[in-house]
C-alpha cells in the first residue's frame, strides 16, 4: 500500500514537471551597437524613406561627397555622377511617399536621387557650403548653410530667399509648407511662418547644432557646452546636461517624451519623461557623432568622423 501511495505520488509529481513551461524571456531593450560600415569617410548626415532604405553622406578622403545606402542588412556606397566638382556633402533629406533624396553640401552641384540614380542638379548658390536640408514633400522643402544661407525647393526648382541673419546655419526642421526651423551659430535660431523667415528669441551665444520640432510648440534645440534646449512655444528653457562636458552635435526623438543627442567621444544621452540622463552600455571611442536619426520607436542609426555608424536596435 506504501508503495503504491510512493508510486502515486511520484508519477504525479512528474506529470506535473512534465506540463511546467518556464515563461518566455523578454527581448533586451534596444540599446546602441557597433555597426561595420564600408567607409572611413567622414559622415554628417542622415535620411531614410523607410526602416529599411536610409541614406548617409560625407566626404571621402580626396574631399569629394560620398554617399551609402542601407537595404535590408548592410551599407554600401553608391556611385555617383562622374561630374567634376560633386564637393564634400553635408546634408541630405529624403521623402518617404516618392522616395525622392537630395543631397547638398558644398561644390557646384547638389545631388537628386530619382529612384534609381543620382543626378547633377545646379548649386542655386554656388560658393555658399549647404549643412541642413529638409523636405516637405517631393517638390519643396528647404537647405540651409553658410553665411545665413536659405534655399526653398518651390514646385521642383532650388532658389536663393532673403535671410534675416549672416551667421551660418547648421540645421533645418520642416513641419509644413508653412512652418520651419532653423538653427545655427552664435545662438541663431530662426521660425518659418509661411510668408517668411524671422529670428526667434535665444539668448545664450552658443553655437548650435541640431535641432527637433514636434510643433511649433514644442521643440529642442542642441550645440556647444552641453546645451539642451526646449521651446514650449513662448520660451527656450535650458534642461540640465547629465555630461556638463559634452558639445552636441546632433539629437533625434522617438515622441515627445523619448529621444536621444550625441556629439563628443560617441558619447549619447537619453531624454525620458522630462529628464536628461546618461545612456549605459554605449559603444566608446574617441570619434565624433554628427547625426542621428531613428527609422521607428525602436530603431535608429547615429553616424560620425572616420565612417563611424551607431545601429540602435
Amino acid at each position: 500500500m506504501r508503495r503504491s501511495l510512493a508510486l502515486g505520488l511520484a508519477a504525479a509529481v512528474w506529470v506535473g514537471a512534465a506540463c511546467y513551461e518556464p515563461p518566455p524571456e523578454e527581448p533586451p531593450p534596444p540599446m546602441w551597437y557597433w555597426h561595420n560600415g564600408p567607409t572611413a569617410s567622414d559622415l554628417h548626415d542622415l535620411a531614410s524613406t523607410a526602416r529599411n532604405d536610409v541614406w548617409a553622406v560625407g566626404i571621402d578622403d580626396s574631399g569629394r561627397g560620398t554617399v551609402l545606402r542601407f537595404r535590408a542588412f548592410q551599407w554600401d556606397i553608391i556611385a555617383l555622377p562622374s561630374a567634376e566638382n560633386i564637393g564634400p556633402l553635408y546634408a541630405v533629406a529624403a521623402d518617404e511617399a516618392s522616395g525622392d533624396v537630395w543631397a547638398a553640401g558644398g561644390g557646384q552641384y547638389f545631388l537628386y536621387w530619382n529612384g534609381s540614380q543620382w543626378q547633377t542638379w545646379p548649386h542655386p548658390a554656388r560658393g555658399k557650403v549647404v549643412y541642413g536640408l529638409d523636405l516637405v514633400d517631393n517638390l519643396n522643402g528647404w537647405a540651409v548653410g553658410e553665411g545665413g544661407l536659405l534655399l526653398q525647393l518651390d514646385g521642383g526648382a532650388w532658389a536663393e530667399v532673403a535671410s534675416p541673419t549672416a551667421e551660418t546655419l547648421r540645421r533645418v526642421h520642416v513641419l509644413s509648407a508653412t512652418s520651419a526651423w532653423a538653427v545655427g551659430d552664435r545662438g541663431t535660431v530662426l521660425r518659418y511662418d509661411g510668408s517668411g523667415w524671422r529670428e526667434a528669441t535665444f539668448l545664450p551665444t552658443i553655437d548650435l547644432r541640431d535641432l527637433y520640432f514636434f510643433g511649433d510648440d514644442d521643440g529642442w534645440v542642441v550645440g556647444a557646452v552641453a546645451s539642451l534646449y526646449h521651446w514650449d512655444g513662448s520660451t527656450f528653457t535650458k534642461f540640465p546636461s547629465p555630461d556638463v562636458n559634452i558639445n552636441y552635435q546632433c539629437c533625434t526623438f522617438i515622441g515627445p517624451n523619448a529621444g536621444f543627442a550625441g556629439g563628443d567621444k560617441v558619447r549619447v544621452v537619453k531624454y525620458v519623461d522630462g529628464t536628461w540622463k546618461i545612456q549605459q552600455d554605449t559603444p566608446s571611442g574617441l570619434w565624433e557623432l554628427y547625426a542621428m536619426h531613428m527609422v521607428s520607436d525602436t530603431e535608429g542609426w547615429a553616424v560620425g568622423n572616420n565612417g563611424a555608424f551607431l545601429w540602435y536596435r
